[in-house]
C-alpha cells in the first residue's frame, strides 16, 4: 500500500514538472525579472516521503485455568485473549490519521464473540502541541489506557477492573483532546460522550478528562509523577453506558524506569450521586519488574480494593474468573507473581499466578486463584 501511494506521489510530482517545463519554455522571455513566474520543480524524493502508512498489531494467544473457593465450577482452557490491528496513515508533517480493530475474548469462559473497533482517531499536531478528534480510551485508569502489548501483568488488576466497570470513567469515548507539554510537564484535556462504547445519538451527556505529569530524567533513571482525573455529568433520561447521575474520579500514579528496573504506582478515587454508587470506592496498584540481561522479566504487584457499602465486589472482576454464588464483598486484596520472557522484539513469553481474598460486608471471605499462560506476537 506504502509502495503504490509513493509511486502515485512520484508520478504526480513528474507530471508537475513537465507541465511547468513546457509552460516556461512557450512563453516569451522577460526583459526583467520582476515580470516573469519563477517556477520551482517539486523535490521528487520529498514529496513521495510526505505520506506514511503504517500497519501494525499483535496477537495473545493463552491458556488460563481459575476458581473461587464457593464456585462449584472452573474455567480452564485456551482462547485467543486478543489480536489487534491498527493503520495509521502520516498524511504529511502535521496531519494523520489511525483506525484500530480488536478481537477480545471476553464473557464467562473466554468467548471470542466479535470484532469491534478499538481506535479511529484524526490528528493534527505541531510544536505546541496534538489535536485529536474521534474515538479512543481518555487517560483514566493507568492498566486500561497503557497498551496491553507492553503490559507487565497478563491481566489487569481487581482495582483496575473494578474501576472499568464504574459507568462512565473508563473505555472508549468519543470526542476531543488536546496534548501539550512545557518543559519537563506533560498536560492533556478531552471533551468526549458520556457514554462509553457508544454512539447513540440521544446520548449526548458530557463527560471532562485532564491530567497533568512531570518527567525527570537523570542519566537512565526517569521519573514521572503524574495525576488523571475525570468528571461525568451523567444522563438520567437514557438508559445506556452513561451513569444515572454525575460522578467523578481521580487517579495520582508514579512510573519509575532504570535499567532493567520498572516500578508503577496508581491509586484510584471515586464518588458520585446515590443512582451511580452508594459509597465511595478506592483502590492502589504497585507493579515492579526487572528485566535481566538474558531477557527473563520476574514481576510482582499488589493490589487493594475498598467498594465500602457499595459491596459488589465479586470473584469475576479477576479476568475469566468464575463467581463464587451470588455473595458480594466489600473489599478485595491480591497478589500476582509472573515472569515475562523476551525471544526477540516480536514475541513475548509470559506467565503469571494471582491470587485474591474476597471479604468484608454481611457475605463470607472467600479466595480466587488464576493461572496464566500467553504467548504474544506483535508486528
Amino acid at each position: 500500500m506504502q509502495m503504490k501511494l509513493t509511486f502515485l506521489l512520484t508520478a504526480a510530482a513528474l507530471f508537475t514538472g513537465v507541465a511547468a517545463q513546457a509552460e516556461t519554455a512557450s512563453a516569451p522571455k522577460s526583459e526583467t525579472a520582476d515580470d516573469g513566474i519563477t517556477l520551482k520543480i517539486p523535490d521528487i524524493k520529498k514529496a513521495a516521503e510526505k505520506a506514511k502508512i503504517k500497519i501494525s498489531g499483535y496477537a495473545q494467544a493463552q491458556y488460563v485455568y481459575a476458581d473461587s473457593e464457593n464456585s462449584a465450577a472452573n474455567y480452564s482452557g485456551f482462547n485467543i485473549r486478543r489480536a489487534a490491528i491498527s493503520v495509521k496513515g502520516e498524511l504529511d508533517e502535521n496531519w494523520s490519521a489511525e483506525v484500530g480493530f480488536e478481537i477480545d475474548s471476553k464473557g464467562a469462559g473466554g468467548k471470542t464473540n466479535d470484532i469491534f473497533v478499538d481506535k479511529a482517531i484524526i490528528s493534527y499536531k505541531n510544536s505546541a502541541g496534538k489535536l485529536t478528534a474521534g474515538y479512543q480510551k481518555p487517560a483514566f485508569v493507568l492498566e486500561e489506557y497503557s497498551s496491553s502489548k507492553t503490559a507487565l501483568c497478563i491481566e489487569q488488576s481487581i482495582g483496575s477492573q473494578y474501576f472499568n466497570k464504574i459507568a462512565g470513567l473508563s473505555g472508549r469515548h468519543a470526542g476531543v483532546w488536546w496534548d501539550g507539554k512545557v518543559s519537563d510537564f506533560k498536560y492533556g484535556i478531552a471533551l468526549t460522550n458520556s457514554n462509553a462504547n457508544d454512539f447513540d445519538k440521544a446520548s449526548n451527556g458530557i463527560a471532562l478528562y485532564g491530567n497533568v505529569g512531570y518527567v525527570l530524567k537523570s542519566d537512565d533513571l526517569k521519573v514521572e509523577i503524574g495525576i488523571n482525573g475525570t468528571y461525568n455529568q451523567g444522563e438520567d433520561d437514557v438508559a445506556s453506558t452513561a451513569p444515572a447521575g454525575d460522578i467523578y474520579g481521580i487517579e495520582p500514579f508514579v512510573k519509575v524506569t532504570s535499567g532493567g528496573f520498572t516500578g508503577t504506582l496508581d491509586a484510584l478515587y471515586a464518588d458520585g450521586d446515590d443512582a451511580v454508587m452508594k459509597d465511595s470506592a478506592f483502590a492502589v496498584n504497585a507493579t515492579v519488574a526487572y528485566r535481566m540481561e538474558n531477557n527473563f522479566e520476574p514481576v510482582v504487584r499488589l493490589s487493594y480494593l475498598d467498594a465500602g457499602d457499595n459491596a459488589n465486589v465479586k470473584a469475576s472482576l479477576g479476568k475469566n474468573i468464575p463467581d463464587g454464588g451470588a455473595k458480594t464483598h466489600e473489599n478485595a486484596t491480591s497478589a500476582y507473581l509472573g515472569v515475562n520472557y523476551y525471544a526477540n522484539k516480536y514475541v513475548k513469553i509470559s506467565a503469571g499466578y494471582e491470587y485474591s481474598i474476597l471479604d468484608g460486608g454481611v457475605a463470607d471471605s472467600e479466595y480466587s486463584n488464576a493461572f496464566r499462560l500467553q504467548l504474544q506476537a506483535s508486528f
